[in-house]
């Protein structure tokens, strides 16, 4: 077994996703989302990609790096793929990956998987335990009828969208981010929520090209902003990638969350797509129950996993 590490030449982008949608074919990764998401890496995070080679082939991968989406200090996201054929050599890759991150001193590790992937067995045995479960679930479009879920808006909220404003403004999207930082931080979930910093979430998401501005719903009480559900751009076929849907507390028990919720769907059947995927946290029981009345079809858990590897001295 050969370890060299990602040296970010086009041909090095090509065979990462190659490898990661071949491995985890319903974890499907784009050129484009990789390289977005170097180029708006902040100067203090941690990411490093290494390849791991067998016979002069190219046949896994792994990399740790600073959580993308909840980067809370003292922890290093970890994540690993092998081809069939080579799940032999997972315990000399996984030998590996600790010495390299060993000189990074993380506090824990954390990683995500499926519930029925044999990763899952995998990190059990490497010490992690499961500390959140997301489930990912997704709507037929054909096969829904949003008529018996219609309500009437109560006076005097309304829908538009983030297309309507002027968007490219840094006082619309100061806005825009301090409702999405607000609802973020209440989202229901296992481990508190670390926001982006304004400047950070500008470059992340403004500039994302998945980011579609008239797929931002945003419920409005006058000019304040007090709800969201948007959709993303999906590299799965004919299909629509829900984000952050979420009403302020002022507001809630109104349903406007609902209402937010069809004014995607019916963007996304207006725009021929098929399919509409989401993902909550097992704990988000208001969101899921919406969902599940919806008829969203639930998929295995996503298994949030942590390895402590602070040592607490005795006292």
């Amino acid at each position: 077994m050969n370890i060299r590490p990602f040296d970010f030449s086009d041909g090095d982008y090509a065979l990462y996703v190659r490898l990661n949608n071949a491995v985890y074919p319903d974890r499907p990764r784009t050129l484009e989302a990789l390289r977005h998401f170097d180029a708006t890496k902040g100067p203090d995070e941690i990411a490093q990609t290494f390849f791991v080679e067998h016979g002069g082939e190219a046949v896994g991968w792994f990399a740790f790096m600073t959580p993308r989406f909840n980067p809370v200090p003292g922890q290093l996201e970890v994540e690993w793929g092998l081809l069939a054929g080579h799940e032999g050599l997972a315990e000399a890759l996984w030998g590996v990956l600790e010495r390299e991150i060993a000189p990074h001193r993380p506090e824990a590790l954390v990683s995500r998987v499926r519930e029925d992937w044999p990763q899952a067995a995998f990190y059990a045995a490497q010490g992690f335990e499961i500390y959140d479960r997301m489930w990912a679930s997704t709507l037929d479009l054909e096969r829904f009828d949003p008529a018996p879920f219609r309500r009437p808006l109560p006076e005097p909220v309304r829908i538009g969208t983030l297309a309507d404003l002027d968007y490219r403004s840094e006082a619309v999207q100061r806005c825009y981010y301090a409702l999405i930082a607000a609802l973020l931080r209440d989202v229901p979930s296992a481990q508190p929520v670390e926001v982006w910093p304004f400047e950070v979430w500008q470059e992340r998401v403004m500039s994302d090209r998945n980011m579609i501005p008239e797929a931002n719903f945003i419920a409005f009480e006058g000019e304040a902003m007090v709800g969201v559900s948007q959709l993303w751009r999906s590299p799965r076929p004919q299909t629509l990638q829900t984000g952050l849907t979420g009403v302020l507390p002022s507001h809630r028990r109104l349903g406007i969350a609902l209402a937010l919720k069809l004014r995607a769907l019916e963007h996304a059947r207006q725009q021929g797509y098929r399919y509409v995927r989401t993902n909550n946290h097992q704990v988000n029981r208001p969101m899921l129950a919406i969902n599940e009345a919806l008829g969203f079809e639930k998929e295995p858990a996503q298994l949030h996993l942590k390895k402590n590897l602070l040592v607490r001295e005795e006292t």
